[in-house]
């Protein structure tokens, strides 16, 4: 067996392939595309169901490529020789084309002829069948393994381990035969016929030759035949480099063992604790360069998990500054050459994990004292789940963590509690957006009725007019062939210059003509790769098959194709002015306005806001061209292209440029200088989330008309305060100040001369003042004389009582030097119990009140009858 490096063995892999009439095609983002049934990609076919499903042609019948992929439900086994949460699978696949005899013969030429593999220390499982599934053994790929070389006493029938899929709740899954490497008596017994067969010890799979897509599994748990029967293939590069290299993990590969090295350097822990931080911060780097950063659910769930994990570790192996730059920075120069948007996105990824560790820190902290204060108050040894359930919820502290912490102190979980906890709160929903507007079962219908037609030729990047064939007519979910008049309508042609939504970009509006009637265009969306026009019949009827004359509503386009250029300008100042970690994150643009949401944690200033406007605004007056190419996807990521991560991109890509200042991939429609754009103004920059905010914006006439209706504004409001519009802000500050100083003078209370109707005093351990005073004023009163009272320092401790009308009003007030050892909020409540009243603040001040007004005394004998003394007594 050859000892190949990994870049040799990708290579290698992609190459036999290509030599065998596959078409290589690009990898996919990992975050899926319009699939809600995946969190992450989680195999090579998973970006490619549509094919097996037929919804689209593929490029070719023989497909090859590499692809990273994210294994969630690996994430607790993570440390062990072999598992990882990411890693880059090796795939090829036959979509109607050879199978099992096929895809066996390929899989042992390469394994054995081309990468030397000894056939003896190959074993393969191959599925035993299912009555309950009715499905026959595989006999025909255990035939062909034996055909090829493979010894008969090293095929092994398996049950469900051997029925792959689907890479979700449902789509393309089958009966699939697998390779196992025999690593040798080192790593346990020989398996021999009747014994279980060791899949993670001696025996390590190497290759999936051949999951044999002949089966979908449908939403309700049944099965039903595909349309045509096809070939997946995967084998993980990471294990694969293991076994041909004779490694002992998958950790002393080429691809894993720097990283390793640097973390047992850096961190001195123990190689378990080493390993899982290697795979854990080289995933949680892969995902957020890929745009998703750490959050509290859906996929941003998985980063922030992944490195809670990391930094829980450390803080529990003493290590007092959590720095995973060292490691980040060494998985960038890894992995860029074949994932350059870890390098273009290096900002991004160290903004987001730097900004998740110092938001952790304290959390890890308070997590671990929780845990130190429950179990001094255990009556055993058994932990309750429900105050596990607590600290992953509310303290974000990860479960192993938990369990490890436990562990250390003899203490264990009681995983029953915790999982009727986690079984309570658990509420997973997804929501799948309608394709045509009409409904899920309209769009099933639609979708199965395009099947077979031309993919639209879309001709819009170059004219707003052209002619097309109408090949399908759709009404209310049914293809018909007539609409009438006034009737709402879906349509398909052969070719349209209609813009179809996308890209954050709104679908054009415009008229389609035939020679029998004319529609309104409504709006263009996409179903897959076709083109479907929303229209309304306004004369006469439209009939498929019949030719049109399709027209765009060209001022429309123009402003629409405006805002969308003058996000990417936005997006290139974003990066300028606040840095190249705001990326972005969604878009909506149409004819009236843009939004843009992008990756930050705070607002931006006034500051920020301006110079970003101020930049767009100059490089719309350097009225620079735009140059639009398609090239290689790597190549344009090589060259600095931003790409929205997530989007799956073709091999040939289209890149928009304007000057030096924005290169990005874009498939929607743009101007052909910036200075077409006119003028930008932003109108609101708001929050979506936690760390994503939003940026409205217009541009074009649109932005003039809002300037000159400010300026109305601001002259109007000149006029009213009899004051030129440059010093309207100081006249505004002065009528505030003003207002401000009159409103005081009618309603602050002087604590010099003020009369309480009712007034105790006490002294406190020969140095403390409290006093507690009736005063039957609105509350801002109250509250003005309060804090002027402890701001001048005449008592330490202060309860000011009104009543007005039906309830009582009591605020608290506490010096904050004595905050400490006499909490406002615990005197406010214990001043309230004669009234039956609620209340609480923070150390110093408190506030609170109740209704009933007719003991209001009895709040005053706590000072008489000496309870407050003896209350204030125990805690100063």
């Amino acid at each position: 067996m050859q000892k190949l490096t990994s870049l040799e063995i990708r290579n290698r892999f992609i190459e036999f392939f290509q030599e065998k009439e596959h078409l290589k095609i690009s990898g996919s983002s990992v975050v899926p595309k319009n699939d809600p049934t995946l969190l992450f990609i989680n195999s090579g076919m998973a970006p490619l169901k549509k094919y097996f499903l037929a919804k689209e042609e593929p490029p070719h019948p023989r497909l090859v490529n590499f692809q990273p992929c994210i294994r969630t439900k690996d994430i607790d086994d993570v440390g062990d020789r072999h598992h990882l949460t990411i890693f880059e699978m090796l795939g090829s696949w036959s979509i109607g084309d050879y199978y099992k005899e096929k895809a066996v013969e390929l899989a042992y030429e390469l394994l054995v002829d081309r990468l030397g593999f000894d056939k003896n220390s190959l074993y393969v499982t191959v599925y035993e069948g299912s009555k309950e599934l009715n499905l026959d053994p595989d006999n025909i790929s255990a035939k062909a393994w034996e055909r090829v070389g493979i010894d008969p006493s090293h095929i092994i029938h398996l049950g469900e381990d051997n029925f792959w899929g689907p890479a979700g709740e449902t789509g393309p899954c089958g009966p699939c035969t697998e390779v196992f490497y025999d690593c040798g008596d080192d790593f346990g017994p020989a398996w021999k016929p009747g014994d279980e067969f060791d899949t993670t010890k001696r025996y390590i799979e190497i290759w999936n030759a051949g999951v044999f897509m002949e089966l979908n599994k449908n939403a309700d748990g049944t099965f039903s035949s595909l349309p045509l029967k096809s070939v997946d293939t995967g084998s993980g590069l990471e294990r694969m480099a293991m076994i041909m290299n004779g490694l002992e993990s998958v950790y002393e590969t080429d691809l894993l063992k720097p990283l390793l090295d640097l973390c047992l350097k850096l961190y001195k822990l123990d190689m378990q604790t080493s390993r899982m931080l290697t795979d854990h911060l080289r995933a949680a780097a892969f995902i957020i360069s890929e745009g998703v950063g750490p959050s509290n659910e859906g996929q941003g769930y998985i980063p922030r998990r992944l490195l809670r994990k990391c930094i829980a570790a450390l803080v529990k192996g003493k290590i007092d500054k959590v720095d995973f730059s060292p490691v980040l920075e060494k998985t960038i120069e890894i992995l860029s050459p074949i994932y350059p948007q870890l390098k273009s996105n290096s900002e991004f990824i160290f903004h987001q994990i730097n900004t998740e560790i110092s938001d952790f820190m304290p959390i890890v902290k308070k997590g671990l004292e929780k845990i130190d204060q429950s179990i001094k108050e255990l009556k055993g040894d058994i932990f309750p789940g429900e105050v596990a359930f607590d600290l992953v919820t509310t303290f974000g502290l990860p479960l192993d963590v938990i369990k490890s912490e436990l562990q250390s102190r003899n203490v264990s979980l009681h995983e029953e509690d915790y999982e009727k906890a986690y079984a309570k709160h658990r509420s997973v929903s997804r929501v799948v957006k309608s394709a045509t507007g009409e409904g899920g079962a309209s769009d099933e219908k639609i979708e199965e009725a395009l099947k077979g037609i031309a993919l639209t030729k879309f001709s819009g990047y170059e004219k707003m007019e052209d002619k097309g064939t109408i090949l399908k007519t759709f009404h209310r979910g049914e293809e018909i062939e007539e609409v009438k008049n006034n009737e709402e309508f879906l349509f398909a042609c052969d070719q349209t210059p209609f813009y179809a939504e996308s890209g954050g970009q709104s679908g054009d509006k415009g008229h389609v003509t035939t020679s029998t009637g004319k529609a309104e265009v409504l709006d263009t969306m996409k179903f897959g790769k076709i083109h479907l026009h929303k229209a309304k019949v306004l004369t006469g009827s439209i009939k498929s098959n019949q030719e049109a004359e399709l027209i765009v509503e060209k001022s429309l386009r123009v402003q629409t194709r405006n805002n969308h250029s003058a996000t990417h300008l936005l997006h290139s100042a974003l990066h300028a002015v606040v840095g190249k970690h705001a990326l972005q994150k969604g878009s909506a643009v149409n004819h009236e306005r843009l939004r843009f949401d992008f990756q930050n944690n705070s607002a931006l200033t006034e500051e920020q806001i301006e110079n970003i406007e101020n930049l767009v605004n100059q490089w719309i007056r350097d009225n620079s061209g735009g140059e639009i190419e398609e090239v290689e996807y790597n190549e344009a990521i090589k060259s600095g292209a931003l790409a929205l991560f997530g989007e799956n991109y073709e091999e040939k890509v289209r890149v928009v440029k304007f000057g030096k200042n924005s290169v990005e991939l874009c498939g929607g429609t743009h101007v052909s200088s910036t200075g077409e754009i006119g003028l930008f103004v932003i109108t609101a920059e708001s929050s979506v989330a936690k760390g994503i905010r939003r940026i409205e914006a217009v541009t074009g006439a649109a932005a003039f008309n809002l300037i000159q209706k400010r300026s109305r504004i601001l002259k109007k409001a000149s006029m009213l305060l009899a004051s030129k519009p440059e010093e309207l802000v100081e006249s505004i500050s002065q009528l505030k100040k003003k207002s401000k100083e009159k409103k005081k003078s009618t309603e602050a209370v002087s604590s010099s001369d003020v009369q309480y109707l009712e007034n105790r005093n006490l002294t406190l351990n020969n140095r403390a003042k409290f006093m507690m005073a009736r005063l039957d004023k609105d509350r801002d009163s109250l509250k003005t004389l309060g804090d002027q009272i402890i701001d001048k320092g005449e008592q330490d401790i202060l309860t000011l009582v009104g009543v007005e009308e039906s309830s009582v009003r009591t605020f608290v007030w506490v010096k904050k030097e004595l905050s400490k050892k006499v909490n406002a909020s615990d005197l406010l409540k214990k001043i309230l119990k004669p009234i039956e009243g609620k209340g609480g603040g923070k150390p110093f001040f408190a506030q609170g009140g109740g209704s009933n007004i007719q003991d209001v005394s009895k709040m005053f004998d706590l000072v008489e009858n000496g309870e407050l003394t003896k209350w204030f007594e125990e805690r100063i």
